[in-house]
């Protein structure tokens, strides 16, 4: 199932969110033109300054420390970069754990 994240449009910020389970922190910032990620799952990092791309896994490979995708979608379908003053309005950052609805 896809679950649609609350962020906020600003250019850098920290949040703590349970995904399938698991005890995450994200962090994302702005920095020029692209906007980076940073995941922390049960207080290992599993990502860090993963640039923001949308509809790409932001994760990218496979690990034992995170199950599901996390992935930016532009409801403009133009698949641009997410920029953070569109963020929770044009780019929403996605989870989805796999299991059918």
């Amino acid at each position: 199932m896809i679950r649609i994240l609350e962020i906020q449009a600003i250019p850098n910020q920290r949040f703590n969110v349970v995904l399938g389970g698991q005890n995450c922190t994200i962090h994302l910032y702005q920095r020029g033109k692209f906007m980076y990620m940073d995941l922390n799952c049960n207080g290992i990092d599993i990502r860090r300054g993963a640039i923001c791309l949308t509809s790409v896994d932001l994760v990218q490979y496979p690990t034992p420390n995170f199950d599901g995708l996390l992935f930016f979608t532009d409801i403009k379908n133009h698949d641009h970069e997410p920029v953070y003053n569109e963020l929770g309005t044009r780019y929403f950052l996605c989870f989805d754990d796999g299991a059918d609805e």
